[in-house]
C-alpha cells in the first residue's frame, strides 16, 4: 500500500498543532523525537525536531523570519534552500521516516516555506502527498501569537500573516489539498476532520474507530476561543487592515470553494501585496518604527505614529482599500 505523507500546513496560532494531533490518534505517525510542549502549547506541537531545526537553519541563512512580512522573503528562501541543496537532505530524512514508520503527518509551521521541496521529496520517495490547512482570522491569529511571542510590532505581524497566507495558497495548489477553519475545529473536530480525509483519500483516519474518537475528544477538550477579537485589538492601518480582511474572506471561502474562481482571487491578492507593504515600508512612521522596540514606545507616541501611517501621501484610487 502506498504511503501517505500528509503536511499541515498554516500560520502560527491557527490550530496547526491540534490538527496534526489529531491526526496522529488515527495512526499517521509524527516522526521522533518532537519538540516538547511549553507554556504556549501545553498539549504539545506534534512537530518533529530534525524538521524545525532543519527549517530553522535554512531561514537564518537566509535571513528570513518564520512570518516574514516581505515580498522578496519567498525568493530569499528559495535560493537558501538551493545553496544549502535542502531538497537532498529532505529526501533522505523524508524517505527513511516512510520505510520505518509508513504513514507520516509534518507540521511545522515554517514549512510553508519549503513546501514545495517537501511535496517534491514524497514523490521521490513514492508517497502519497497532501496537505492540510488550517484557517485562521488574523485578528485572532496575531492576537494570539502577540500573547505569546514578544517583540514585533502589530504591523508587522499582520503583514506575516498576509504574505504567509497568501503563499501558502499558491504552495499548496500542486499537491491534493484540504483546509480547515480553526472555529470548525475546535467547535467540533469530526465534521472538518472527517470531511478532509474522505477528500484527499486518507482511509486510516476512520470516523468508525472509536478508540481514536474518544483519544480527540481528550486530546482537544474544551479549547479557549477568543470569538470577539477585532481590529479595535490589532489597530493597524487601514490599508493593511483591508487587505487583510479581503485575504481573510478568500480563505474562509476554501473549504467549501476550492475553485477557479477563488483561485483567481487570491492572484489578484497577491499582485496586490507587495504595493501595500512598499507604501507601509516608506513611511515615515515605519522607519521610526524599525529603530525602537515596540514594547517602549509610549502609548500616546504608537497612536501619533499610527496616524502617521493612516495619512500616507499617496493617493489610490476611490474604492479601493488603499483608500485611507
Amino acid at each position: 500500500m502506498t504511503a501517505r505523507v500528509v503536511y499541515v500546513t498554516g500560520c502560527g496560532r491557527s490550530g496547526t498543532s491540534a490538527l496534526a494531533g489529531v491526526l496522529r490518534q488515527f495512526g499517521l505517525h509524527v516522526p521522533q523525537p518532537e519538540v516538547e510542549a511549553d507554556a504556549s502549547n501545553p498539549r504539545g506541537f506534534s512537530e518533529p525536531r530534525w524538521v524545525v531545526d532543519f527549517h530553522e537553519a535554512l531561514l537564518r541563512s537566509a535571513d528570513v523570519q518564520a512570518s516574514d512580512p516581505r515580498p522578496i522573503a519567498w525568493h530569499l528562501v528559495d535560493r537558501a534552500g538551493a545553496e544549502a541543496e535542502a531538497l537532498s537532505q529532505i529526501q533522505t530524512w523524508l524517505t527513511a521516516q516512510i520505510g520505518a514508520h509508513g504513514n507520516l503527518v509534518i507540521k511545522d509551521p515554517r514549512l510553508l516555506w519549503f513546501l514545495e521541496l517537501w511535496q517534491e521529496a514524497a514523490a521521490t520517495a513514492g508517497a502519497a502527498a497532501s496537505s492540510i490547512t488550517m484557517l485562521r482570522s488574523p485578528t485572532e491569529a496575531v492576537d494570539s501569537n502577540a500573547a505569546y511571542y514578544k517583540g514585533r510590532g502589530l504591523v508587522d505581524r499582520v503583514a506575516g500573516w498576509i504574505n504567509l497566507m497568501l503563499g501558502a495558497e499558491l504552495a499548496t495548489r500542486a499537491t491534493p489539498r484540504a483546509f480547515v477553519r480553526y472555529r470548525d475545529l475546535v467547535n467540533g473536530w469530526d465534521g472538518p476532520v472527517f470531511g478532509a480525509a474522505t477528500a484527499l483519500g486518507i482511509p486510516m483516519i476512520d470516523p468508525h474507530d472509536a478508540d481514536a474518537f474518544e483519544r480527540v475528544n481528550a486530546l482537544i477538550g474544551p479549547t479557549p476561543h477568543r470569538a470577539d477579537v477585532s481590529w479595535n485589538d490589532v489597530p493597524v492601518p487601514a490599508p493593511l487592515r483591508g487587505l487583510a480582511d479581503d485575504t481573510w474572506a478568500a480563505l474562509d471561502a476554501l473549504p467549501e470553494h476550492d475553485d477557479a474562481g477563488t483561485r483567481a482571487e487570491f492572484d489578484r491578492l497577491r499582485a496586490l501585496y507587495p504595493y501595500i507593504h512598499r507604501k507601509l515600508a516608506a513611511s515615515p512612521a515605519r522607519r521610526i518604527a524599525q529603530l525602537v522596540p515596540p514594547e517602549v514606545v509610549p502609548a500616546a507616541v504608537r497612536q501619533s505614529l499610527g496616524g502617521m501611517l493612516r495619512r500616507s501621501p499617496e493617493s489610490p484610487r476611490r474604492g479601493s482599500h488603499l483608500a485611507t
